[in-house]
């Protein structure tokens, strides 16, 4: 835990276990983890890793089984208004589908809030300008808007709520490589507005981007905590060689070099740039298909945890088809 920080969600000995079909399913095992105010916090790992039943226990939408979640000082579980009050969740499949356009759809959950319909207004016009959603478009059937728009709507509501703390499950999800860089500019303008951040995500460059603290989370345990720039600096190797076809020469390094995989693609790791270079000039030289780079985020998770995360790995939230216990 890092001390001397403004702390505005902390979490002790978490645990939460489900039951389903007869059998226990655990989902977190003992999570502790302190999230600073005024920050982007990510929880990284697959699906399946966590990360949602997390995001849901600190929103006050599940009981954990033990341990304690307390957000801004407040106990999720005895002071539950007292958190829901001061915070916003944006589920993994938010869409605000449910009304005509983006502006009833802002104004009528402020309203919901407690503000006056003129009140609601104003702010809602101010967020969705804040958010850079066209003014044509205020007013337009939200099933017209497209995924990156829709998600810049539902922040727009986020921002427009002036909560203190803000969760982001899965916030990019199934939006184009260009619509998700978009989207990641507007979660940075809730930090630069004073907010708290803690979102989920399975995309190494979506928290390397955003992140100023990632918990790599993986079997319901948080096995890694730092910054980006932290967790990769704290690796033994600086560069990597990912071959990507058949190549008996692999083998042969094994005892040499630290290698992942055991069908392409392979992973060597070297110390040095110089060293990868010489890595990369013996394979293709022998005919094996391979690139050189420095190592990232998604080095950390593979070395810590042993495997990668798939491409479809946040497709669906942890707990969809159990039953809490």
């Amino acid at each position: 835990m890092v001390s001397g920080m403004d702390v505005v969600l902390e979490a002790r000995g978490l645990w939460k276990i489900y039951r389903t079909r007869g059998h226990q399913v655990v989902a977190l095992r003992g999570v502790s983890l302190e999230v600073e105010r005024g920050s982007i916090s990510t929880l990284l790992g697959q699906n399946g890793a966590g990360k949602t039943t997390f995001i849901r226990i600190a929103a006050t939408q599940l009981l954990p089984t033990r341990g304690t979640v307390r957000v801004l000082g407040y106990d999720v579980v005895e002071e539950v208004w007292e958190v829901r009050e001061r915070i916003a969740v944006v589920p993994q499949e938010a869409r605000p589908l449910l009304f005509p356009s983006p502006m009833e759809y802002v104004t009528t959950l402020l309203v919901m809030r407690g503000m006056t319909w003129a009140e609601a207004r104003a702010r809602a016009r101010e967020a969705l300008e804040d958010m850079e959603v066209p003014r044509e478009k205020w007013d337009k059937s939200t099933w017209s808007l497209s995924g990156g728009m829709r998600r810049r709507v539902i922040l727009a509501a986020v921002l427009a709520m002036d909560a203190d703390v803000v969760f982001l499950d899965e916030p990019s999800i199934g939006l184009d490589p260009l619509a998700r860089r978009g989207l990641w500019s507007k979660i940075s303008r809730l930090r630069e507005q004073g907010k708290t951040v803690l979102l989920t995500t399975h995309y190494m460059e979506e928290a390397e981007v955003l992140s100023d603290r990632v918990f790599l989370i993986h079997g319901g345990r948080v096995h890694r905590v730092g910054s980006p720039r932290e967790l990769v600096d704290s690796l033994p190797w600086r560069y990597k060689v990912e071959v990507t076809s058949e190549c008996p020469r692999v083998g042969e390094l094994r005892g040499s070099y630290r290698v992942v995989g055991e069908s392409p693609p392979y992973t060597i790791y070297a110390p040095s740039h110089g060293e990868a270079g010489e890595l990369l000039e013996t394979l293709t030289r022998v005919g094996c298909r391979a690139s050189s780079s420095p190592v990232d985020l998604e080095d950390v998770f593979i070395l810590t945890v042993g495997e990668r995360i798939s491409p479809e790995a946040g497709e669906g939230g942890d707990d969809t088809w159990a039953e809490a216990w």
